[in-house]
């Protein structure tokens, strides 16, 4: 009998929010520490970019405790979260990759200098196509190339 109360208790009590996606804003700094725990004395795990996608798993006060497309998960300050609806217009998705990032490059070919890396889940916003190769802008600002074959929708 104890088990079928308990059973109609966890029908009628939600167990939780489902997940929600975020952004991470633009910050003082360019960057948003991900930390292992709930505050600023727990280390910092990762730090995430302006416009990085986030799926928050659960919340504790202004603290989220968030997934990354990656799987990677940890908890940062909700103040510098925002909704996408904010963002309008055409967004591409980073892909995740075998070395678990993309180049992001000067030109249109693997020839060209790499800027910087991106990571799975980064927004892009595209500017203009050349081939396979697709020029971006990534939440930063910053403008570069992309390969098509890893960014989507």
């Amino acid at each position: 009998m104890r088990h079928v109360l308990f059973m109609a208790f966890l029908l009628l009590v939600p167990l939780g929010a489902m997940a929600q996606t975020l952004y991470v804003a633009r910050t003082d700094d360019g960057y948003l520490n991900m930390r292992a725990g709930p505050g600023t004395r727990f280390d910092v795990i990762r730090r995430l970019s302006p416009g990085d996608r986030v799926d928050v798993e659960e919340t504790l006060g202004k603290w989220y405790n968030i997934r990354l497309s990656s799987g990677e998960r940890g908890w940062v300050s909700g103040n510098y979260l925002e909704r996408g609806e904010k963002r309008a217009g055409n967004v591409l998705f980073v892909k995740q990759t075998s070395d678990g990032y993309l180049n992001f490059r000067a030109g249109p070919g693997t020839s060209h200098r790499i800027l910087r890396r991106v990571y799975p889940g980064d927004r892009l916003v595209p500017l203009r196509t050349q081939g396979d190769w697709i020029a971006v802008r990534h939440a930063t600002g910053a403008e570069g190339w992309v390969h098509g074959a890893y960014v989507s929708r």
